[in-house]
């Protein structure tokens, strides 16, 4: 058996994993066709690496299973066209544009696996990206961006892979405590949240599903960077961070710097 065609097997094999992720965020990508396609795709799987395993995996039997990992995938795919065409799903992305908070409270619940109406904590918090392809942003550009999302609003974001989001119905993700490894973190308090907020069961993220999330901040800096952080790039942070907070304390932005364990003093 030629590694092309081992490659190939493999490469479809992931395929149809990375198909299920996307299925399985969705309540109907969990029930029992979801879970019987489930089943299947790990058969598939175990059967590969056993017969390549044993040098068993010649050209017919890898053709077979190429065609049974195509017929797996177009399912899937018929699965996850079906969520996104059901009425219900139809009407949370209409309620997700025009803002109809109450419909989306209604149905996201029913849509997303393991996504939870809650009341927030009382404060959220979201990192800002100080870094761009493995270098540091200038701190002007940092504060223009910080600057920018207060008067535009954050925008909300939604892939494929991730749980409780999709293209289509988006949100914006905030955590309960400041990102330990980012050193500067937006803070939102929740009673200025203007709509409703989820909690993601398996990662404890809370989602606002907005297009664009109008709601005051202030930021938080890091007195030290993480150990990881200072080793990948050594630089005059001290520095850095006083030039930030001079320029956002300049525009009115309030900063305070976090002395460690998450806690600003």
């Amino acid at each position: 058996m030629n590694d092309v065609r081992v490659g190939e097997l493999e490469a479809a094999i992931a395929d149809v994993g990375a198909l299920l992720v996307r299925a399985e965020k969705y309540r109907r990508g969990t029930d029992s066709e979801g879970a019987a396609l489930r089943r299947e795709a790990l058969a598939l799987g175990d059967a590969a690496r056993r017969l390549h395993r044993h040098d068993a995996l010649d050209e017919p039997t890898a053709e077979r299973m190429l065609a049974a990992v195509a017929a797996l995938t177009e399912r899937i795919r018929a699965l996850l066209a079906a969520i996104r065409h059901d009425p219900d799903y139809r009407t949370a992305v209409a309620a997700h544009a025009a803002g109809d908070q109450r419909t989306l409270t209604r149905l996201l619940p029913a849509i997303f696996d393991g996504l939870d109406p809650v009341a927030p904590p009382p404060a959220l918090f979201r990192a800002v990206t100080w870094r761009h392809r493995g270098r540091v942003r200038p701190a002007t550009d940092v504060t223009a961006e910080v600057l920018r999302t207060r008067e535009e609003g954050l925008v909300a974001e939604g892939d494929d892979p991730s749980p409780g989001v999709d293209p289509e119905l988006g949100a914006v993700l905030f955590r309960d405590t400041p990102p330990a490894d980012d050193p500067v973190v937006l803070r939102l308090l929740a009673s200025a949240l203007p709509v409703p907020t989820y909690r993601l069961a398996d990662t404890g993220d809370y989602l606002a599903y907005s297009p664009r999330l109008r709601a005051p901040f202030d930021v938080l800096l890091a007195a030290d960077l993480p150990a990881g952080e200072t080793d990948a790039t050594p630089f005059d942070w001290p520095r850095y961070r006083h030039e930030l907070t001079a320029a956002l304390g300049a525009a009115g932005v309030p900063v305070e710097t976090i002395r460690g364990a998450g806690d600003p003093q």
